[in-house]
């Protein structure tokens, strides 16, 4: 009824299975419902990657209308930070001088508890010490300038652990990642002309671009910091993929050109 996807669903109803098998074992319900209700089969779908001339068109429009989310763009669509870790990053994990970010952490939202600070998705495998090419390290310059600004006219000094992305004036509480998505969605309904992308299609640009510049399976690993190679073989087939659709696509155009008029 709200529109979530089947592996959502599937999801809210593993928990409530597990939920209610819980208090069936220590006798606070008689019989887990749960059961009774239709699941919907999810189909696993291939990585989606926007193209590099997509980024950069929705990249250039950002810098203008919303430098901040330009930044989280830049940051997912270079390093492939998660969403939670995009929201966890603080400025104590980025050296500007060296042009390197620290991933340790991230980002969750509990019903009734809140925004907390957690592991990320997949835990030690997930932590890594990233480069940041020059133009990355340009704008998260920038972004501290933006800080350190806001808060001289607050009166208050940017703290070590202020948080890069944050709805507090001097960053000391983390974004609500959700706030993230939200904020792309908007800005991909105001330019329907553009197609669109979300910050999880963004890692699949990452593995992507790693492909076609020739990194192996086990660097594209390093970079995405899955905790399983499997999972970063479904993004290098997917990118495979691309290219066969590619090939064919030129390959008509070539007999088409090549054909009598």
């Amino acid at each position: 009824a709200k529109g979530l996807k089947p592996s959502s669903v599937q999801r809210v109803h593993g928990l409530l299975c597990a939920a209610y098998s819980w208090g069936m074992k220590r006798g606070f319900v008689s019989s887990n419902p749960a059961t009774l209700a239709e699941c919907p089969t999810a189909r696993t779908e291939p990585p989606h990657a926007p193209s590099m001339e997509t980024v950069q068109a929705h990249l250039e429009i950002l810098r203008e209308e919303d430098p901040e989310l330009a930044l989280v763009v830049r940051v997912a669509s270079t390093i492939a930070l998660r969403r939670n870790e995009i929201a966890g990053l603080r400025w104590a994990h980025i050296n500007l001088d060296a042009g390197l970010v620290s991933v340790t952490e991230g980002i969750i939202v509990t019903p009734g508890e809140g925004v907390s600070v957690t592991a990320t998705k997949t835990g030690q495998h997930g932590h890594g010490v990233l480069s940041a090419d020059e133009g990355l390290v340009s704008m998260l310059r920038d972004a501290f300038e933006r800080l350190e600004k806001v808060a001289a006219d607050v009166g208050a000094d940017v703290s070590p652990d202020a948080y890069v992305f944050s709805s507090d004036p001097v960053h000391g509480k983390p974004i609500n990642p959700d706030t993230l998505t939200k904020r792309l969605r908007r800005h991909m309904d105001r330019h329907p002309e553009l197609a669109s992308f979300t910050l999880k299609d963004l890692r699949a640009f990452v593995a992507t671009q790693l492909h076609a510049e020739g990194a192996d399976v086990t660097t594209a690993q390093a970079v995405l910091r899955h905790q399983s190679s499997q999972t970063t073989l479904k993004h290098y087939r997917a990118a495979q993929m691309d290219r066969v659709r590619g090939a064919t696509i030129d390959l008509g155009r070539h007999i088409s050109r090549s054909m009598p008029n």
